[in-house]
């Protein structure tokens, strides 16, 4: 029997592109098995709180940085995790902004902060079989390589 219609959770989350002189600002965060995954900083966004303002609440956390003038750069979307116990419909904003401040994480599951050469950001990530970590998906990555590259899109389709 097909399903003609299902609900899907919605997952939102916003992530920031942070440079400095050639270099990305991630985050290494510490998963489960104990490897380092090094990501965007940002996250999920609160029920009712937009995607720019879940942007600025968590890069604060994750690393420390006020981030002020938030420009939007793409959005991705689409279903994700499909036939797993993680099935969501993803909105993921990606942004830049100004930003200031040190860099001073209080996020307990973020071990470090570190700016990334460019040319080094594409080795650092490791992709990882769903559902463990959504954002091992190759996909979500590619937003990342564009923007590196001065070819980012404003809309992925996921």
């Amino acid at each position: 029997m097909s399903h003609l219609s299902r609900t899907l959770p919605i997952k939102r989350a916003a992530h920031v592109y942070l440079v400095r002189d050639g270099e990305l600002l991630l985050v290494e965060e510490r998963m489960d098995d104990g490897s380092i995954f090094y990501g965007l900083p940002g996250g999920k966004a609160n029920p009712g709180e937009s995607l720019a303002d879940a942007a600025v609440r968590q890069v604060a956390v994750e690393t420390g940085l006020t981030v002020t003038d938030l420009r939007f750069v793409s959005l991705l979307e689409g279903e994700m995790l499909t036939g797993t116990r993680n099935e969501c419909y993803a909105n993921f904003g990606r942004f830049t902004a100004t930003f200031h401040g040190d860099l001073d994480p209080t996020d307990p599951e973020v071990v470090g902060v570190k700016w990334v050469p460019f040319a080094q950001v594409e080795g650092l990530i490791r992709y990882g079989p769903p559902p463990e970590v959504e954002e091992r998906n190759p996909l979500i990555w590619v937003p990342t390589r564009d923007f590196l590259r001065g070819e980012a899109r404003t809309y992925y389709p996921i």
